[in-house]
């Protein structure tokens, strides 16, 4: 895949909804060109654009890095951990740990059975788990928001439910779907985006990582954490960071295009003062990396206005 097109997904990833003359326009290339790149990765499925609900809306307060030491062959605990529907992101990586997962569940209870489960697994010789404090970025859900003190209607149910689907639905056909006026729906699409309480993004299939350098950082720093994020905000292959609880206080997840990349910037990295330890692990094979949440039990919260909406 040629860089311009990486340029392209990375846009989409952060705005799922952009339009191809917008993109053209910030990648000084032809609107033609981001469709003839785009497109195909669309009807074959390897490029997705859909809508996800905040893990917090639907009651999923907790959510973890799970680091899994496996003695022997991968394959029949990857299996295993197929089986768990909780987790989001499921990952081969090469490092001092050969599995790295994340789960979003509802509680800490439901993390210490999970977490009891994956020791038991065959193979496994030990899990460490770091809890995510806060999301600092991500390329998908964005920084979390302060706050969830979001009123849902049934419209606003329905039009998540059809983003789910497919991100870049028309307004037109949104609008008719769901009741409303086009405006109306626009209106209802940009405050469910702008409250944070849903994003709209790109998810590319990876199972192959032979054309993508994908890290984790896993960082200790003592004072200010503001250096450290400020370092890793500005690199452009930032897909991931948060503040943790366990044994890093920052991690993050960057891609790159070369190991002469990834070098540079952990040099820039482990040369600030504040920071006292860091460790890297590659990403060798995407086997899960899901944001379609059910939003089944999602419950109205406020009664369905029509006048002065629509």
């Amino acid at each position: 895949m040629d860089q311009l097109t990486k340029k392209i997904i990375a846009i989409l990833r952060r705005n799922g909804r952009a339009s191809y003359s917008d993109i053209a326009r910030e990648l000084d290339t032809a609107r033609d060109y981001v469709a003839s790149r785009i497109n195909p990765l669309l009807r074959s499925g390897e490029l997705r654009v859909i809508a996800a609900p905040h893990p917090r809306v639907l009651g999923l307060t907790v959510s973890a890095h799970i680091s899994i030491k496996v003695s022997g062959d991968t394959q029949p605990i990857v299996a295993a951990l197929e089986r768990i529907d909780s987790l989001a992101f499921i990952s081969v990586a090469a490092g001092a740990y050969q599995i790295i997962v994340e789960t979003e569940l509802p509680s800490m209870a439901e993390l210490g059975q999970q977490i009891s489960i994956i020791r038991a697994l065959p193979g496994v010789s030990e899990v460490q788990v770091l809890l995510y404090e806060r999301i600092l970025s991500s390329f998908f859900l964005g920084a979390e928001p302060e706050s969830f003190s979001y009123n849902f209607d049934e419209i606003d149910i329905n039009l998540i439910r059809l983003l789910q689907k497919d991100g870049r639905a028309s307004y037109a056909d949104l609008a008719q779907n769901v009741g409303l006026s086009l405006s109306g729906c626009r209106i209802r699409v940009q405050r469910l985006l702008e409250s944070g309480v849903m994003q709209i993004g790109a998810i590319q299939q990876r199972s192959d990582m032979t054309d993508d350098l994908l890290f984790g950082v896993g960082i200790n720093a003592h004072g200010d954490l503001q250096p450290v994020t400020e370092l890793l905000g500005a690199e452009p292959g930032l897909e991931f960071m948060a503040r943790t609880v366990g044994r890093y206080d920052l991690i993050a997840t960057l891609s790159f295009n070369s190991l002469r990349e990834f070098n540079r910037m952990i040099s820039r990295l482990r040369s600030l003062s504040s920071v006292t330890y860091s460790e890297q692990w590659l990403h060798v094979q995407i086997l899960r990396e899901r944001y379609e949440h059910t939003i089944d039990h999602l419950k109205v919260t406020s009664p369905l206005v029509v006048n002065g909406v629509h």
